[in-house]
């Protein structure tokens, strides 16, 4: 097993447990260490083993997926990816309160092999401990910022954040979301990879933690000041310089994630130039570099969260290497930093 990625699988059916070993084991790089049958088992089994990556289900006899992922998230972080039906809420509260990701097990074998494999692979690059660390920040006595100066009412000019995540996104946004203040003198516009059906729950999720309206963006939408739009599955998101926002379907097919980073920071950097603000989160990828370059370069300004409250420092560390992003801060100062550019 020496350099192997060691893996955990945790799931109250025993065949599921042996197809997930099956399909894990047959990847070179991949070893399973252990499984268990319920939460409770799972939780000691993680601490025993300390597997690299732990595979999750949510419904589980004794104690659930949620209890069991609270649990070792508290007394031992590991990369917990869910695996489970297509439940938005479930699902959306399991990363909420820990998990990193999530496959559906709506799907046939082959798919759920394909996605599980890439996702452990990213999964084992993480440092579950950072996730801990920046949960909670509401807790941590951090309250929403305050606006000195004009409000959304005052603005002479119409200002567009442009917030780009992927990896540990939903956690992150979160945090951000309930900072925000109110009357914010700004629209903002989310692409979050996610997989394909879950954003309205994301949505849904967020909507409780913010002063400010969230929606899923539709075509022919008015951008209004603070309101917060996360583009919708299978779409990019794009604004024209008329405020208007258009849905544009990829007719290349080859790009590696649709809605894409790329594609709405560009198009904001064309519509709003200097009254753009570009952010750009912890991810795998380069989705975003471009996006991020094409505000920098029409005048507008530019922030990337830092390495060390990033899940994975990939798309923030590109942009930053390339020169184009003029505040790195951290992610309980990400909202303070877009107050003080609009």
């Amino acid at each position: 097993m020496e350099n192997k990625i060691t893996v955990l699988v945790v799931d109250d059916s025993a065949l599921i447990r042996e197809a997930l070993k099956t399909v894990l084991n047959s990847d070179p790089d991949i070893e399973v260490i252990g499984e268990a049958r319920d939460g409770r088992e799972g939780v000691r089994k993680a601490l025993a083993l300390k597997p690299d990556v732990i595979i999750m289900d949510i419904n589980m006899p004794i104690m659930t997926g949620l209890e069991s992922i609270e649990s070792i998230m508290q007394k031992q972080p590991i990369p917990i990816i869910v695996l489970s039906s297509m439940d938005v809420k479930v699902i959306v509260k399991a990363l909420d309160i820990g998990a990193m990701d999530f496959v559906l097990k709506a799907q046939e074998l082959d798919e759920i092999a394909k996605e599980l494999i890439e996702k452990v692979k990213i999964a084992s690059k993480v440092k579950a401990l950072r996730r801990m660390k920046f949960i909670g920040l509401k807790k941590r006595g951090l309250s929403p910022v305050s606006i000195q100066g004009k409000t959304a009412g005052e603005m002479s000019s119409h200002k567009v954040v442009a917030i780009g995540v992927s990896t540990g996104g939903p956690q992150v946004l979160g945090e951000i979301l309930s900072r925000l203040p109110e009357k914010l003198p700004a629209s903002i516009l989310i692409v979050q990879h996610i997989s394909k059906g879950f954003v309205a729950g994301l949505v849904e999720w967020a909507n409780p933690l913010t002063v400010l309206d969230v929606c899923v963006a539709k075509a022919g939408d008015i951008l209004r000041l603070g309101v917060i739009y996360f583009a919708p599955d299978d779409y990019n998101l794009v604004v024209g310089k008329d405020n208007k926002i258009e849905l544009k379907e990829d007719t290349t097919k080859h790009m590696l994630h649709v809605p894409s980073i790329d594609e709405m920071m560009k198009s904001v950097a064309g519509s709003h130039g200097k009254d753009a603000i570009g952010v750009i989160m912890t991810g795998m990828g380069h989705d975003g570099v471009m996006g991020i370059e094409a505000i920098k370069k029409a005048g507008g300004r530019t922030i990337a969260q830092d390495e060390e409250t990033s899940v994975i420092f990939g798309m923030n560390k590109l942009a930053i290497e390339k020169g184009c992003v003029d505040r790195v801060v951290s992610l309980e100062n990400i909202v303070d930093a877009i107050v003080a550019m609009l």
